[in-house]
């Protein structure tokens, strides 16, 4: 670690940044927080008509009609999704807990609430909270012990309970279970204990799904000691507010947002208590503030990630309901983040199936899996956003309604107008995103090119991603694991994997720490304009220009509809430098020239094939590789935990810049013809016409259809 880094962070912190961080940890380190829960640990126990009060408040928290959103999982869920919905809580109620919405988790049954499933090895139970991820008995990944203490399987078992009729066995099997694991999780982690209280978001997420149970299903307060379980309740809040200052100072992202939602949600569950009316207070200032700050004018969510922008969208969405439940009106804040959200993301978002560019950190949460869908798939998320900010459906009626009708209700549901997105190319120039698609999302491309503004959490300057008849061709490596093998987690954050340039084997920006990325790329967009019969994009970043060299990497990309693309690629700068352009395919088959730079993707849709050349339109060398260990390439992670191997195709060169490397991509793409004055000729699919443009500064000009 060198000490000009940990220079640039102090100064990226700032002094007040910079003086918080170290306040934390000597008080952490100290053991001040372990004193500071122990001498308030009284507070914490609930009063026995204070736990008759529970009733009360869980009818307050605004969630939708249980038998309404089961009418859904009957009517327009499929038959397999229906039965997968019955067998994931089976496997619940027996510890084995769907995770990431993905793998099977075993924690065993009981359940070990301390159990790594992946390894069988155990966080330490017996540590404050404060010192517990620090324990020396560590054991790997935390997130993968933190996703059963979220109890995503009380989402499943109370969705899989509403089935069946109350009284019938099935329901009354899988509500002792999850009054079982409920118990279990309360005894065996009292407050300010273990790993499980050492994030006050977990501790949020844990709260939502508890009240989700109570809410679905009366008859679960039956089967818990009422104080036992208010008592909990109460810590949970109670521990949220005492340490939300973190999130506050030191994070100041969606975990700010969700402890916020957590304080209205304790106020709503506990409004006897007489702090109840200051939680409230307080989480709705921060909600108001936050999302005014958080989400950026043109839709863009400030960590720079599809995913963190869903978990801060179903926050929200909570907020919303609870402020319903409470007699409030959700604060207008709230309601237009929620809009410009759903214009952001589902400009981006693949008609068919729901999904979007695995853009950004993805560690799996999705804090309420409210529908059959696929963790991967937005819609039901975006079906609720809609609803609430504009009152209108963006889907027609699907298993994704599901969500909807529990955060929003089902009235608003079956009143609301269809008004599907408008998918068309756009440019969202403060999130650093801009689309060339059409509007069935068969062709989609999107460019990652923007100045950092806040927190982010991958080196990904001018990555390409796109999608051709429906499928994923070129992709984002996702995150696989936030704390697994270290080369693992620099390996899905850096620019290595990412469909970009990499200059002499470095990262665009500097990876400090595991979650510390420092020297933010400066990135500009020169052009975006739509055509007609073609698109056209083109910016630059400056990332390495702090190296010997000052390279600056330019990408100009042009659509030709209804054909492909061509991706040209320029390093600008003084010297020698070693270059390595690296495309990341989907999980196809494929066949490859090495020599002519010729890869053939065998898609569901068809085959694809990329061509790789020099500014002269000579083929450079490629090669591809999927499944290596060692150093890691050609790894997909679409969901958390887990990595499949995909084609990685790479183009190296060394040599004096200016260096330039053309993509050409298409169903058929043949040779090209380049003429002296750099004017090209290329055709990317061989039964249509001829497309002529030349190359000028690493940008496509003067383009011409239809003539050779």
């Amino acid at each position: 670690m060198k000490l000009r880094d940990t220079w640039q962070e102090l100064r990226e912190l700032g002094l007040f940044g910079s003086a918080y961080r170290v306040a934390w940890e000597l008080r952490r380190r100290s053991g001040y927080f372990a004193w500071r829960d122990r001498s308030g640990g009284e507070q914490a126990r609930a009063l026995p008509e204070r736990a008759a009060a529970l009733q009360r408040g869980v009818a307050r928290i605004g969630l939708g009609d249980p038998a309404a959103a089961s009418e859904v999982v009957r009517s327009l869920g499929s038959e397999p999704a229906r039965l997968g919905l019955q067998r994931y809580a089976e496997e619940a109620a027996h510890g084995r807990i769907l995770c990431f919405g993905r793998w099977l988790g075993d924690y065993g049954d009981p359940v070990d609430w301390q159990r790594d499933p992946t390894t069988g090895r155990r966080w330490p139970a017996d540590l404050h909270w404060s010192r517990a991820l620090a324990a020396p008995t560590a054991v790997g990944d935390i997130k993968l012990v933190w996703e059963v203490g979220r109890f995503p399987q009380a989402y499943l078992l109370a969705r899989a309970a509403l089935q069946y009729e109350p009284g019938h066995p099935l329901r009354a099997q899988l509500v002792a279970a999850l009054a079982r694991q409920i118990t279990d999780f309360i005894a065996a982690n009292p407050p300010a204990q273990g790993a499980h209280w050492a994030s006050g978001q977990e501790l949020v997420f844990r709260l939502m799904a508890w009240s989700f149970a109570l809410h679905a299903l009366p008859e679960l307060r039956r089967g818990l000691d009422a104080v036992a379980l208010s008592s909990a309740l109460r810590a949970h809040v109670q521990h949220v507010a005492r340490y939300l200052e973190y999130a506050r100072y030191a994070v100041s992202n969606n975990h700010l947002l969700s402890e916020a939602c957590g304080l209205l949600l304790g106020a709503s569950l506990l409004a006897d208590d007489p702090e109840a009316a200051s939680w409230w207070q307080r989480g709705s200032a921060l909600l108001d503030e936050q999302a005014e700050r958080q989400f950026y004018p043109d839709g863009g969510y400030l960590q720079q990630s599809h995913n963190y922008q869903r978990v801060a969208l179903q926050v929200l969405l909570w907020a919303c309901a609870l402020a319903e439940g409470a007699g409030r009106r959700p604060a207008a804040s709230w309601l237009r983040a929620l809009a410009r959200s759903v214009d952001f993301l589902c400009a981006q978002q693949q008609s068919s199936d729901g999904r979007l560019p695995n853009f950004g950190a993805n560690d799996g949460a999705l804090p309420s899996p409210l529908s059959l869908c696929d963790y991967s798939d937005f819609r039901p998320t975006l079906q609720a956003a809609q609803l609430r900010a504009r009152g209108e459906r963006l889907y027609p009626a699907g298993p994704w309604d599901e969500e909807a009708v529990w955060l929003v209700g089902a009235t608003r549901l079956a009143d609301a107008p269809l008004r599907p997105p408008a998918r068309r190319s756009r440019s969202f120039a403060i999130a650093g995103q801009h689309v060339l698609r059409d509007a069935a999302g068969e062709a989609l491309c999107v460019l990652r090119c923007g100045t950092l503004r806040d927190r982010f959490a991958q080196i990904d300057m001018l990555h390409l991603d796109l999608w051709w008849r429906g499928h994923n061709v070129l992709v984002d490596g996702g995150s696989y694991l936030y704390n697994g093998p270290v080369q693992w987690h620099r390996h899905f954050v850096g620019s290595a994997s990412h469909n970009t340039v990499v200059v002499d084997g470095r990262d665009q920006m500097v990876h400090h720490r595991r979650f510390k990325l420092l020297y933010p790329a400066k990135a500009r967009l020169l052009r975006w304009r739509d055509h007609g019969s073609y698109a056209l994009m083109a910016g630059e970043h400056e990332g390495y220009t702090r190296y010997a060299g000052a390279c600056v990497h330019r990408r100009c990309v042009l659509w030709l509809k209804g054909q492909g693309w061509i991706v040209v690629d320029e390093l600008r700068g003084t010297g020698e430098h070693e270059l390595r352009l690296h495309w990341l395919a989907g999980p196809f088959p494929w066949r490859a020239e090495q020599a002519a730079g010729a890869v053939a993707l065998e898609t569901p849709a068809g085959e694809l094939e990329l061509r790789v050349l020099d500014g002269a339109g000579a083929a450079r060398t490629i090669a591809v590789t999927a499944g290596q260990a060692d150093p890691p390439l050609g790894w997909l992670s679409r969901y958390y935990g887990e990595k499949t191997p995909t084609p990685a195709i790479v183009a190296r060169c060394r040599g004096t810049l200016p260096q330039t490397f053309v993509t050409l991509i298409g169903p058929r793409v043949a040779a090209p013809q380049v003429d002296a004055a750099q004017r090209w000729c290329v055709r990317l699919d061989q039964a249509a016409p001829p497309l002529t443009f030349g190359l000028r500064e690493g940008l496509i000009e003067a383009v011409g259809l239809g003539a050779g």
